[in-house]
């Protein structure tokens, strides 16, 4: 059995297949995720970069665009389904991308050295993270980068309170004995994440709360409808056996707290997201 094995199988299930039936919510309302990574990683023409936890390949194609002609990437994910139905996007692409299952905690990873390595909310699920990491840096090239995108805690960031707010209310709670668990929230605490990498042994490691505005035309019933349905409140929907109208009034209760972020040009929901930039030695 693989180290993340339980990560493996939630990934491949019908919660993670959920990434695909709402593939272009996702990639309209992590735009501007996509663009902070952009900015923060400052990938160029010619580099190979490593993407962990690509999912369907949004922040793969959309790192394509700015490492053509000559760059490659390797885009690696433990989702059988994901990578398939990212391989399928593969002709549309200009630069050379390989899309590999492989479990970057331990394994093996095509297309090493990299000058820099990005996940977009793929990288806080490993059962050892300091483990994780430390097999990620062999892969790099001396004076590589490393930039990472997280959750920020829940409080105070709607995209994951309302959701899941409503899911407790309606099933009941996650178990929330470890804070650091790994899930979308394991990388809530910057420190904590900053000692990691440095245990990993990367240098000038920086961690720090950014704050962007997911977007989305609306109408705000569809984006409520995906909050429903990732995130912690597919979690507790999956511990709860959850039924459809459990979903449906999740939902309601979602889309009414989100009027608040409607707005002519369609939805606007502020995010805290936690940023981590290191190097290889």
């Amino acid at each position: 059995m693989q180290d993340n094995q339980a990560q493996a199988d939630y990934w491949s299930s019908e919660s993670g297949l959920k990434w695909i039936a709402f593939e272009n919510e996702l990639d309209l309302v992590f735009g501007a995720v996509d663009k902070a990574l952009l900015d923060w990683s400052g990938p160029r023409p010619g580099e190979r970069v490593l993407d962990i936890g690509c999912g369907t390949g949004a922040t793969t194609r959309t790192f394509s665009t700015r490492i053509a002609p000559n760059g490659a990437i390797s885009a690696v994910d433990i989702s059988v389904p994901l990578l398939d139905h990212a391989q399928a996007h593969q002709a549309e692409d200009g630069v050379n991308i390989g899309y590999y299952l492989v479990d970057a905690q331990s394994g093996q990873i095509p297309g090493a050295p990299f000058d820099l390595v990005i996940s977009r909310f793929g990288s806080m699920f490993f059962s050892d993270p300091a483990a994780a990491f430390a097999n990620i840096r062999t892969h790099m090239r001396p004076g590589g980068r490393i930039v990472l995108a997280a959750w920020a805690r829940a409080k105070g960031n709607p995209w994951f309170e309302v959701p899941k707010d409503a899911a407790v209310q309606r099933l009941g709670p996650l178990d929330q004995s470890d804070p650091n668990a790994p899930g979308p929230l394991g990388f809530q605490n910057v420190d904590h994440v900053v000692a990691t990498l440095k245990k990993a042994g990367f240098q000038s490691v920086v961690g720090e709360t950014i704050q962007v505005y997911l977007e989305h035309p609306g109408p705000v019933e569809r984006v409520a409808a995906l909050a429903s349905n990732i995130g912690p409140a597919a979690r507790i929907l999956k511990k709860y056996n959850g039924s459809g109208d459990d979903i449906a009034e999740i939902t309601r209760y979602v889309t009414a707290n989100f009027q608040i972020f409607v707005g002519e040009k369609g939805v606007r929901i502020p995010a805290s997201l936690n940023f981590f930039s290191a190097a290889n030695p």
